[in-house]
């Protein structure tokens, strides 16, 4: 059976501190991941009056950060991926050297950048969080020049942080992670592999989602749930959303054995008798043979 690509997101869960984002990278790696993912933004678009700003100026990433993470990530061989925001950045990772790339929910509908990722990148992971079926067969129809797509099914729900606490938003609950979703994209795009990206606190979703046929998974990571963001106005401590969602090394080191023993238990699509039939049959058929 084709093993299933697992991505481990790191997001936010750095904190802008690009020290922790190179033990996550190793993190990632120990546990057996495939990729490792960071989110670029755009240090020089945001807004000013962005309630976010600072914390979005800290954890941005501009062409010398990723140069340094992609020089760790070489060097301990681990592969990496980013998420551009825009056509600004996603040339940055073009120039760098970066040949896949991952179009994040909230980008599907920027026909701009997916051109311009049309025209530039070999693979490329997209999120379909939020999105109707139509703005997917768009993205998808504008992405015809990419020899490798993967499109996740994604629900783009997060648990509270300060901002979204006032919105009265929770949890995302296991049971609204909606996996059969995953069959509707396989129905509609069979030229493509179907991936899911999670936002559920635990492994079960990902697991059941590669049971079902995801060809990718990808998946939050933290080395603790618990570190702390300092609040950049009231200087009040919280924990980040991306932490409270993500796994922990020894989670992820989970996660992966389980999705790669219901890999080995799946099997291969063959029709084919077990070794222990095949020394067994004829026993079998004989024994009560009239």
């Amino acid at each position: 059976m084709e093993k299933a690509i697992i991505i481990a997101e790191v997001g936010e869960c750095f904190n802008g501190d690009l020290e922790i984002a190179k033990k996550l990278i190793l993190v990632a790696k120990k546990a057996g991941c495939d990729i490792a993912k960071f989110q670029t933004l755009d240090f020089e678009g945001i807004l000013e009056n962005d309630p976010e700003k600072e914390w979005f100026e800290k954890i941005a990433f501009n062409p010398e950060k990723i140069k340094y993470i992609a020089t760790y990530a070489r060097k301990i061989d681990m592969p990496i991926l980013f998420s551009p925001e825009n056509k600004k950045t996603a040339s940055w990772l073009l120039d760098i050297g970066f040949k896949d790339v991952k179009i994040p929910s909230s980008l599907i509908i920027d026909m701009g950048l997916i051109k311009f990722i049309n025209k530039h990148f070999r693979r490329v992971f997209m999120s379909t969080g939020m999105a109707s079926l139509s703005e997917i067969k768009k993205a998808v129809n504008n992405l015809d020049n990419v020899p490798e797509l993967y499109i996740l099914h994604c629900v783009s729900e997060y648990p509270t942080g300060p901002l979204l606490e006032k919105r009265g938003l929770k949890a995302m609950p296991d049971d609204d992670a909606r996996l059969n979703m995953m069959k509707i994209l396989m129905n509609l795009f069979p030229g493509h592999k179907i991936g899911y990206s999670d936002h559920t606190s635990g492994i079960i979703a990902p697991v059941l989602a590669v049971a079902a046929g995801a060809k990718v998974i990808e998946k939050h990571i933290t080395l603790d749930r618990s570190m702390p963001i300092k609040n950049y106005k009231s200087g009040k401590k919280y924990l980040g959303t991306d932490h409270i969602l993500s796994l922990e090394p020894q989670e992820l080191r989970e996660m992966v054995k389980q999705i790669r023993l219901t890999e080995r238990i799946l099997g291969t699509c063959r029709w084919e008798r077990s070794k222990g039939e095949v020394i067994l049959r004829d026993f079998m058929r004989k024994r009560f043979k009239g």
